[in-house]
């Protein structure tokens, strides 16, 4: 081999390695509401520090390339193979930078490898996904393009003057080669390869999210071996004990025995839209009931929602809880708590069998009667997406739950506000479009919940039953007031009862999903002392808290402060009453700082010695679920 052809893996390598701050700057601009807080300065650092990861990932996707090139043969179809693995290798890589673009916007952070867990959902949508984001596919291919159009080539008329490497050489050169790949892959010589966490250390976690790339923290998710145990403080049941100290989870016993209940979760609803008008009917009736609009969801992603809504854990394990690793341990859901007084309990959502494993959780924590949309008598209704329109599965909920004799339990996931946000034909035009594409779908499914109302003032069951009103998580946001770590969290909570005046019991509090678990509790006036200390009932004293855990990091929200915590506090910061405006603290709350490991401890331990749950002193029988 000529000295020419050595030099050329550098200048392909370095061709490739321009793309990738390339890509980080598509990133930033399909974002731009969530950067707008950092500054020039800080954005330019978030773009310097990522070319460590845009290093790493590039010889990490070149991994094969350069083991290939090393090999002293330059026949023709060689040339040509290592052409076309540069090309899909560098595409790969550069592509999944690119999708995740706009994945962002809904996972509120950089890919992991839990998104494979809804490959199936992805498949299934595959053409459709590539049509509605034709722009991103486009960019994709051309990333594509521009790799094979300018792929540097040696100019083999030049040999004539170029410097033919000796033989022996060709070993150590080979093997230099493979060492300072394997060097740039882990990032440097230090004792452990960088870690996606390292792009989190300034300030602002969003520069954090600026500077890591996709690719790289798709691809080091793998590694992962999960929880740790955690020895912040002595004996587990002293944490737990202190938990109950700092929060007054007691119940407030309202106590209305035998009433219905019905859980309406609502895709992709913020709170935004409710401050903006895209949903009259929901504003409408929560000013009938009790209604919480500094609401926090406990995640990100529609799968993390069951589990803190029906067991009263929030994602804070770093994956969704139906997906990792402990997904077999013992869980004690409201599902089976209500199931031990008589109750028929049932999960409604319009959605393929399938989507999102809600039809396997559902089942694994105690719901037998799960309907979805092969079940549903007219497959007119299909909205040519995901599943059946939102108001025509409200109608057969309702036509269900009519048919059931004593009290009931039943939950709904709704599903047109998804991505590409389909409304039925006969409303087009009806509703607002709005500034973002979710609002005109916004509109559908507000409207849908007041025909859903309006038809279920009819049936028997209606007086006897509290309507739970929340969200998933929030979607795409637009205004600056939620334009912030909290906004992104913020969905709705109302409990709504006919016959009951739910509005006098409104405290000043915040909300959070795994409050729901203990409230129907509460209303119901059931004793169950095993419900996790994450949430209390709204009917309760406590002020309320929330917790979540993404991308890396623990947050913790004790109004007024939030802390952002992962090995170490990270930042404090203090919101205003109206949590519109965040504001950096220089002063950590050393008594937050030791509430949130409290709660570390209790999860991780909990977790990897399957004792999150204990036996409860109100009997009910507890059992070894799959999830």
């Amino acid at each position: 081999m000529y000295r020419s052809e050595y030099t050329v893996i550098f200048k392909r390598l370095a061709f490739a390695f321009v793309l990738y701050p390339v890509t980080r700057i598509i990133f930033a601009a399909f974002n731009y509401n969530y950067f707008q807080n950092i500054s020039i300065s800080e954005f330019f650092l978030g773009m310097l520090y990522g070319l460590r990861f845009d290093l790493s990932t590039l010889l990490i996707a070149n991994a094969i390339f350069i083991l290939l090139s090393t090999i002293p043969v330059r026949l023709n179809w060689y040339r040509i193979l290592l052409k076309v693995v540069f090309v899909i290798s560098n595409t790969i890589f550069l592509g999944i930078n690119i999708v995740d673009a706009e994945f962002f916007k809904f996972n509120g952070k950089k890919l992991t490898a839990d998104v494979l867990a809804i490959g199936s959902d992805i498949n299934a949508q595959i053409f459709q996904l590539m049509a509605y984001y034709w722009n991103l596919v486009i960019m994709v291919l051309l990333m594509s393009f521009i790799l094979w159009k300018l792929y540097p080539r040696v100019k083999f008329d030049k040999h004539a003057h170029d410097v033919k490497v000796k033989i022996w050489l060709t070993p150590v050169i080979s093997l230099l080669a493979l060492v300072l790949a394997f060097i740039g892959i882990r990032g440097g010589l230090q004792m452990k390869s960088i870690s996606p966490k390292e792009a989190f250390q300034f300030v602002k976690y969003e520069v954090g999210n600026l500077a890591l790339n996709s690719a790289y923290s798709l691809v080091r998710s793998y590694e992962l071996d999960g929880l740790k145990l955690v020895s912040y403080y002595k004996d587990d049941e002293d944490v737990l004990n202190d938990i109950k100290k700092f929060r007054n989870i007691a119940p407030g016993y309202l106590g209305h025995p035998g009433q219905n209940i019905i859980l309406i979760i609502i895709e992709s609803f913020s709170q935004e839209y409710i401050n903006e008008g895209y949903a009259p009917f929901f504003s409408e009736l929560a000013e009938k009931g009790l209604y919480y609009d500094n609401n926090f969801a406990n995640g990100r992603r529609s799968v993390e929602v069951l589990p803190s809504l029906l067991t009263g854990i929030p994602s804070i394990i770093g994956e969704p809880i139906p997906l990792s690793q402990y997904q077999t341990n013992k869980f004690i859901s409201l599902p089976q708590i209500l199931k031990k007084h008589s109750y028929d309990v049932s999960f409604f959502h319009g959605g393929k069998r399938g989507t999102m494993e809600f039809d396997s959780y559902t089942r694994a924590i105690g719901i037998d009667k799960y309907f979805g949309k092969e079940d549903y008598p007219n497959q007119d209704h299909f909205d040519g997406n995901w599943g059946i329109y939102d108001h025509h599965f409200f109608d057969y909920m309702s036509d269900y739950l009519s048919s059931v004799n004593g009290p009931f339990f039943s939950t709904i996931f709704t599903l047109s506000s998804h991505q590409p946000y389909s409304v039925p034909a006969e409303f087009n035009g009806k509703f607002p479009k709005g500034n973002l594409e979710i609002h005109e779908s916004i509109g559908y499914v507000d409207h849908s919940l007041k025909l859903f109302f309006e038809k279920a003032k009819q049936r028997k069951w209606f007086e006897n039953t509290l309507f739970i009103i929340t969200a998933d998580h929030t979607q795409k946001l637009s205004k600056k007031e939620f334009l912030n770590t909290l906004g992104q969290y913020r969905v709705p909570l109302l409990l709504f009862h006919p016959r009951y005046d739910l509005g006098k019991y409104k405290q000043a509090k915040v909300t959070q999903h795994v409050d729901v678990f203990p409230t129907v509790l509460d209303f119901l006036d059931i004793e169950e002392s095993n419900f996790l200390p994450y949430g209390a009932s709204v009917f309760s004293k406590d002020p309320g808290r929330m917790i979540n855990f993404i991308g890396e990091r623990y947050l913790y929200f004790k109004p007024p402060y939030l802390l952002s915590f992962s090995d170490k506090p990270q930042s404090f910061a203090v919101y205003d009453d109206k949590l519109e405006a965040e504001k950096l603290v220089n002063e950590v709350d050393k008594q937050m700082v030791e509430e949130l490991k409290h709660y570390i401890q209790f999860t991780n331990n909990g977790f990897i010695k399957n004792k999150l749950f204990k036996s409860t002193s109100s009997g009910y029988a507890t059992s070894q679920n799959k999830l």
